[in-house]
């Protein structure tokens, strides 16, 4: 979570949310950025507490506004808590006006990104030894490192020739020289968000 600032002006409007009071849900609608000043927050996903946040001048939100997604977790206040608003329809002007703010969000998406990315490479390693070490308790061979991505197209997340090209431009990155993975492509063209691929390694990792 990023720390800004913002002045008042009329890009920006203030709420008030008491403990115990949601202040969005997971799967709602909306493009509004929320700027933590006072309070405590919790964040939920899938109805259990991942994260508290009490830090002032925290960003929330800004993976719906950016992304055009659902809200990807809910967040409840657990503190009488006050946010400064940016909402989606003026979210430009209070960028022209603080260009600080845009460039702090850009790190923040690269960020989570990067640890997106890191993330799906060791779940992948991850579920591959837990498999083989349950074949070798039941005496079976081990099992070759699944193609992630022919799963993905079984389960219909991307299609063959969303993975075709994402393939061919992951082989001319690589070959100049860039450190970049199949599944950060596959992001950075839309043909699966950072949340569908967390949650569908979480599935593959309880399988």
């Amino acid at each position: 979570m990023a720390q800004v600032t913002l002045k008042n002006d009329d890009s920006v409007k203030y709420s008030f949310f008491k403990a115990g009071s949601m202040i969005f849900n997971q799967g709602d609608k909306g493009s509004d950025i929320f700027i933590l000043k006072k309070g405590a927050i919790t964040v939920i996903v899938d109805n259990q507490i991942i994260g508290l946040i009490n830090t002032p001048n925290t960003i929330i939100g800004e993976m719906s506004y950016f992304l055009g997604v659902k809200r990807t977790a809910s967040i409840k206040a657990v503190e009488n808590s006050e946010f400064m608003i940016i909402t989606g329809e003026t979210f430009n002007d209070a960028i022209l006006k603080n260009p600080k703010v845009g460039i702090e969000l850009i790190r923040i998406l690269a960020e989570r990104l990067e640890k997106t990315t890191k993330y799906a490479t060791k779940l992948e390693n991850d579920i591959t030894r837990y498999r083989n070490e349950i074949r070798k308790i039941n005496g079976q061979k081990e099992q070759k490192k699944p193609v992630f991505s022919e799963e993905m197209i079984f389960d219909a997340h991307i299609t063959k020739e969303q993975l075709d090209e994402s393939v061919k431009e992951l082989e001319t990155r690589k070959n100049k020289g860039e450190k970049v993975s199949l599944a950060k492509i596959l992001i950075e063209k839309n043909y699966i968000t950072a949340q569908q691929l967390i949650q569908l390694l979480d599935m593959k990792q309880q399988t």
